[in-house]
């Protein structure tokens, strides 16, 4: 097994449906070597003083969870009603993923219900849910009709490290509660790099 100089940076994107980058996500980076970075706005991107071990695998992992009022409304309950009505479908796995406010892997009356709780001030977070989530850019919903057909993947792994470093460990943003997509993603803060010493064996 030989060393990978991070020379070519580990990197990627984290952006809204409406590819809009979002800030202040926690990127957690797990395997031989971990580390956690914050993404500020135009992707994330790693620098360590020494090594990533080639052959190895890892793991990236995005992570928000602050203003869960971020771009809900009114109007994403009236959305969320018409969808559940069969008026007006919401027409896209994250917007659904969105609509599912209590995480039960459906939308129904009771998502409307929390959600109308946050919006009247009477609960500050959701019970079961974080405010943002995060599903891997690449994914393809086998059912776009239903987001929950299987289990779509929330983190990207890298298996066996090749020797170009980590590319492309990109992520759709969803926030969870607004479904018209007018939730603040990006205060156009720039990119964070950080410096962490690798844990060497």
């Amino acid at each position: 097994m030989r060393y990978l100089p991070l020379t070519v940076g580990a990197s990627g994107a984290i952006n809204t449906e409406e590819d809009m980058a979002v800030q202040n996500v926690e990127v957690s980076l797990s395997g031989q070597t971990s580390m956690t970075m914050m993404c500020h706005g135009s992707g994330w991107r790693i620098r360590v003083c020494r090594y990533l071990q080639e052959g190895y695998d890892y793991t990236v992992t995005p992570q928000l969870n602050s203003n869960y009022l971020n771009g809900v409304s009114t109007f994403d309950l009236v959305l969320i009603s018409k969808h559940i009505l069969g008026v007006q479908p919401l027409g896209s796995p994250y917007k659904m993923i969105a609509a599912d406010v209590n995480n039960s892997k459906s939308i129904t009356t009771l998502d409307l219900i929390q959600l109308r709780k946050l919006i009247l001030s009477i609960d500050t977070e959701f019970g079961n849910n974080t405010s943002w989530r995060f599903v891997e850019a690449a994914y393809q919903f086998p059912n776009a009709s239903n987001p929950w057909f299987e289990e779509f993947p929330e983190v990207v792994n890298i298996n066996n490290l090749p020797g170009t470093g980590i590319n492309g460990a990109d992520f759709v943003a969803v926030k969870i509660g607004d479904v018209n997509g007018d939730a603040e993603a990006n205060a156009l803060m720039g990119v964070s790099t950080v410096r962490l010493p690798a844990r060497l064996p």
